[in-house]
C-alpha cells in the first residue's frame, strides 16, 4: 500500500469496527502520534457548486497587473524579491537557446504556501473527468480538483468554489508573474519592428490542483501540450510536500522522482533539447503555447501542483 488513503481503505474493510477502533488502527498502521493523526470531515461537507452557480466560467478574470510590482503590497510579500529582473534575464537566456519556457525557483515564497496548504488539502476532492482523445494517453483523469473551468463546463461542470476562494490571492500573484514573463517572451527582437505599447489582457481560462501518488495511473502526466495547444500559455506551480496528513517520511517523494521535463528549442522533434527541473515548493514553470512537457513520475509519497491555463490578447 503506497498512500494513506489506500491504508484507510484497507482498514475500513473490517466490518463492525467502531470509529474509535478505525482511528486507532489508522494511527498504528501509519505510526502516527495522536497529535499527528488528523481526520478531516468527508468531502460531502464541502459541496461543489453546479455549473449554473458558477458565474466566472464564461467571464474569466482579466488581470491588469503587468508585473509583480503592480500587485498590492499585501500580495507582493508572497512573491520572491527582485522577481521582475530574474524573469527578464531568464527569458533572455532562454531565447538564446530558442526555448519557450522558463522555470523560476521559489517564485512564490514557500512559507506562504505552507500557511494555506492544510486548507488546500482539506478542500481537495478529486473529480473524474473524461478528455476527448485523452491527455498523455489518459482518457479518464481522476487526480485533480478544478477551481475554474472553460466555457461550456469543460472538462467538468462542478468547479470547487471554496478552493477557488482560498486560492484567489495566490492566483493573482501567478497571473502577474505569467503576464510579465509572456510580455518578455513575446517582445519583438527584430530591428525596425514597432514595440508593443498597449497592455496585455491575460485571462485565466482553467486552473486545477493535482495530487500525484505512487499508484499506477496517478504517478505522472506524461508528454503532452497544455490545452491541446489551443491556449496561449500556462503556468505550473509546485506546492508543498504534504506534512499535515501523515509523517513527512511517508508523504515525501524526495529521491523518488518528480519534477517537470521539457522538450524545447525547436519545432522539429529530432532537434529539441530535453530539459529537466527538480521543482519544489514555490517553483513556477511558465510555458508558451504548444511546448511539449511532462510531470515526471514519482514512486513514493505524494506530489502536489497547481496548473493554470491562460488566454492572452
Amino acid at each position: 500500500l503506497h498512500s494513506q488513503e489506500s491504508r484507510m481503505s484497507a482498514i475500513l474493510t473490517h466490518e463492525g469496527s467502531s470509529e474509535e477502533q478505525l482511528l486507532n488502527n489508522l494511527g498504528s498502521n501509519l505510526n502516527l502520534t495522536d497529535e499527528e493523526l488528523q481526520v478531516y470531515p468527508p468531502p460531502s461537507s464541502y459541496p461543489l457548486k453546479t455549473y449554473d452557480d458558477y458565474s466566472m466560467v464564461n467571464d474569466p478574470v482579466s488581470k491588469q497587473a503587468q508585473t509583480v510590482a503592480e500587485l498590492p503590497e499585501d500580495l507582493q510579500v508572497h512573491c520572491k524579491e527582485n522577481l521582475h529582473e530574474e524573469i527578464t534575464k531568464g527569458v533572455l537566456r532562454k531565447k538564446l537557446s530558442k526555448m519557450r519556457h522558463l522555470c523560476v525557483t521559489q517564485a512564490i515564497k514557500p512559507e506562504y504556501l505552507d500557511s494555506i496548504m492544510p486548507e488546500i488539502i482539506r478542500l481537495f476532492h478529486p473529480q473524474q473527468v473524461q478528455y476527448n482523445g485523452g491527455v498523455a494517453n489518459v482518457k479518464a483523469w481522476k487526480i485533480s480538483t478544478y477551481l475554474e473551468v472553460m466555457p461550456g463546463g469543460v472538462p467538468c461542470t462542478n468547479p470547487c468554489l471554496p478552493l477557488l476562494d482560498l486560492c484567489v490571492p495566490l492566483l493573482d500573484c501567478v497571473d502577474a508573474m505569467f503576464t510579465h514573463w509572456y510580455k518578455q517572451q513575446h517582445a519583438c527582437n527584430k530591428p525596425g519592428q514597432p514595440k508593443r505599447t498597449e497592455p496585455y489582457k491575460v485571462k485565466r481560462v482553467m486552473n486545477f490542483i493535482t495530487r500525484y501518488t505512487a499508484h499506477p495511473k496517478e504517478q505522472a502526466l506524461l508528454k503532452h501540450v497544455d490545452g491541446a495547444g489551443k491556449v496561449s500559455g500556462s503556468a505550473v506551480l509546485a506546492l508543498p510536500i504534504d506534512k499535515w496528513t501523515g509523517p513527512e517520511s511517508i508523504m515525501s517523494f524526495e529521491g523518488h522522482g518528480g519534477g517537470v521535463r521539457f522538450w524545447d528549442g525547436s519545432a522539429v522533434p529530432s532537434k529539441q533539447t530535453e530539459v529537466h527541473y527538480p521543482t519544489r515548493s514555490g517553483d513556477v514553470a511558465f510555458i508558451d503555447r504548444a511546448v511539449w512537457h511532462q510531470a515526471d513520475p514519482i514512486t513514493k509519497g505524494t506530489r502536489w501542483a497547481m496548473v493554470i491555463f491562460y488566454d492572452v490578447e
